[in-house]
């Protein structure tokens, strides 16, 4: 399933337990999002953005982390920026933060 942030494609739901990203996988940008309300209408919280840095990630070490996990209904999952079908994004990925922090800033209910 993708999810589009700000007209900004993410790949996911990926497992914070699971998902990392290697030092020399591109960086991108994530987001850590719950999704709650029913199956037939989902509402989706943003919890977080940010890079992944170019050292790499690994989620479930994240400093910020335990943030992640409290909280009612579903449990947080990670989604990836797009960067294969999104150069422009890609070549600014702090301007992607900055526009979707601009109209999110987490924690935010996605509309």
């Amino acid at each position: 399933m993708s999810l589009k942030i700000k007209g900004y494609l993410f790949t996911g739901p990926f497992p914070i337990e699971k998902t990392s990203r290697r030092a020399n996988q591109a960086e991108t940008v994530f987001a850590v999002v719950r999704k709650g309300g029913s199956s037939w209408d989902p509402v989706f919280e943003l919890l977080d953005l940010d890079r992944t840095g170019s050292g790499g990630v690994v989620f479930a070490d994240h400093p910020r982390a335990g943030a992640w996990r409290g909280g009612a209904g579903a449990a947080a999952s990670i989604y990836l920026l797009d960067t294969t079908t999104q150069p422009e994004a890609a070549a600014d990925l702090d301007q992607v933060v900055t526009d979707i922090r601009a109209l999110y800033a987490p924690p935010a209910v996605l509309k």
